[in-house]
């Protein structure tokens, strides 16, 4: 019997009928690692071909105690860190045999909605780059052996592994640089919507200003886009900017409109008259028309760091809550002197 004489979706005992083994060899063929003689698998792969059978991965959830599919959660996909953030993840979960399934949530509660959906995938495992979730839903993954990764997030939640890149030394990095640039009248954008990593990499990098005994204030932004770069560029003008200022903006995407704005809009040169970084390093920043210079927060180690903690609260449900802190550099461009 081939695949043309069909009329339905073909099952394991399909294939094993037709190799001549056992539904149980199929199931191990199909698994990796799993311990199967090589002629054993070589005849099972065969009658799946033959047949067109694929491996129906949510009925497998539902008749194991899990299944293979890891959720990933997240927000704010047009932004280019967050889109590269989650192909790095997409990867990092493919290479270790795992399927990922994506779901975007904008806000705690739509996040701990989804999660609630996923809860009857038989999930693995799942990795948060949104908004953390609610202890409840936490508590009621971690009581279904279901294990969670927030990435870049401050909560410490019970049986919540955390994987954060280190944004205070980010914020000391952009402070020490521009004050090397010869810049002594430092500023941090502040975008109207905080965050744990935004405003921990501005806390520090006041601080390291005022350590160093260089004058540091805050302007206060729009949303943290292009365009919410672009429109704080008249605002920060208009504080009459000496020559010596150094901005740090702590997001690229609005680095880089603010950038646009600065040249296009005030005739602000930029490193001559004020010196600007960025952070997150995303691929646009390296563009010759902006050259930026900036923080960067690599998104395959991240990546790698999530997933590897994720296996090893698979692995280990009972162990104690980690944190695991990913380093940041300086990338020197055009931006500073």
């Amino acid at each position: 019997m081939t695949k043309a004489e069909f009329q339905r979706q073909p099952t394991s005992f399909d294939v094993a009928r037709k190799a001549g083994v056992s539904r149980s060899a199929v199931s191990r063929a199909f698994t990796p690692g799993a311990s199967i003689a090589a002629d054993t698998r070589d005849k099972v792969m065969q009658a799946a071909d033959a047949l067109g059978y694929r491996v129906n991965e949510l009925a497998k959830g539902l008749s194991n105690q899990r299944s293979n599919l890891v959720g990933l959660i997240v927000a704010d996909l047009d932004t280019p860190f967050r889109s590269a953030q989650v192909d790095a993840l997409t990867r990092e979960l493919v290479a270790t045999h795992y399927h990922p399934i994506l779901f975007t949530a904008d806000g705690p509660v739509q996040t701990a909605r989804t999660l609630h959906q996923l809860l009857h995938y038989n999930l693995s495992g799942a990795v948060v780059t949104s908004d953390a979730p609610p202890s409840e839903i936490c508590i009621e993954c971690a009581r279904l052996g279901v294990p969670l990764v927030l990435v870049n997030k401050q909560q410490e939640l019970t049986a919540v592994d955390r994987v954060v890149g280190d944004n205070p030394h980010g914020g000391r990095l952009a402070a020490e640089a521009l004050i090397a640039s010869g810049c002594r009248n430092l500023v941090a954008v502040r975008p109207s919507r905080q965050s744990y990593s935004l405003e921990a990499r501005i806390e520090e990098f006041l601080g390291a200003a005022r350590a160093a005994g260089i004058t540091a204030r805050v302007f206060a932004a729009g949303p943290q886009t292009y365009e919410g770069g672009r429109q704080s560029a008249a605002g920060l003008v208009a504080q009459a900017m000496a020559p010596s200022t150094g901005i740090f903006c702590p997001m690229d995407l609005m680095a880089l409109g603010l950038l646009d704005a600065l040249r296009s809009d005030h005739a602000v040169r930029v490193p001559d008259d004020v010196c600007l970084i960025g952070y997150d390093d995303i691929p646009q920043a390296s563009w010759q028309p902006y050259r930026l210079t900036t923080i960067r927060q690599p998104t395959t180690l991240l990546a790698q760091a999530a997933v590897s903690m994720l296996m090893a609260r698979i692995e280990n449900p009972a162990a104690g809550r980690r944190t695991s802190i990913v380093p940041v550099e300086l990338v020197r461009r055009s931006t500073t002197r």
